[in-house]
């Protein structure tokens, strides 16, 4: 079967494989139905993975993604790896999710479907063809494994900007970031309100701005 690309006209906010499902606005993982507890770094490490599937991750760019400019023993990784496979419930010597190729990397094998996300969300913000719902109250983007949004590219600082949801308000402020925050190529310096199809500039990264029509699950925008 083809693998469908993930869109934001699909809006999988939801991802589901196996009998995990994996919700990208609330960073939570389900296996079974029932909630199952995922460190930051593990989280990183699954999104990554199923991100960039069915390619074969080197181990030094997950390094680098999970520990970036730091040194870590080779073990780390492997360590990270087989808890994330305890928490989805995949098994090393007959792998239904995570492939190993020794002395290499990894590389997720798994189907993922994409599923509507719950109805709570005004904003989507978009990057790298991927949604992230912005549902009420706070949203930290940055390269560090507690944010949110996690934006690991060049010119991202760990804890780089904050959004905040009220409503259908949403206004983006910069955290002190060593390279700045632009809305629409213009750099802020207090709290701004984002609009339909804003572009956010984080360094090397830039995010698009949704407005949604009701519920998310109608997957309905304003625009084009």
């Amino acid at each position: 079967m083809v693998r469908k690309p993930l869109g934001f006209r699909d809006f999988p906010v939801q991802l589901t494989f196996a009998n995990c499902t994996l919700d990208l606005s609330t960073r939570e993982l389900r296996r079974d139905g029932i909630a199952v507890h995922l460190p930051p770094k593990a989280f990183t490490l699954l999104e990554h993975l199923i991100r960039e599937r069915p390619r074969l991750i080197p181990r030094a760019e997950l390094d680098e993604r999970l520990w970036p400019r730091s040194y870590v023993g080779r073990s780390s990784l492997g360590r990270l790896v087989a808890e994330l496979r305890a928490a989805i419930g995949d098994d090393a010597r007959a792998p239904r999710m995570i492939r190993t190729v020794h002395g290499a990397g990894y590389a997720f094998c798994a189907e993922v479907s994409s599923e509507p996300a719950p109805g709570n969300a005004h904003f989507v913000l978009v990057w790298r063809d991927l949604p992230f719902a912005l549902s009420e109250g706070e949203h930290l983007i940055g390269r560090e494994g507690d944010c949110r949004i996690i934006v690991d590219v060049a010119g991202v600082s760990r804890h780089h900007a904050r959004i905040q949801v009220a409503g259908r308000l949403a206004l983006i402020g910069d955290l002190a970031s060593k390279n700045g925050t632009y809305v629409n190529r213009r750099r802020i310096a207090k709290p701004t309100p984002l609009e339909h199809l804003d572009e956010i500039t984080l360094g090397t990264a830039v995010l698009t701005v949704r407005r949604l029509t009701g519920s998310a699950a109608t997957q309905t925008v304003y625009g084009p």
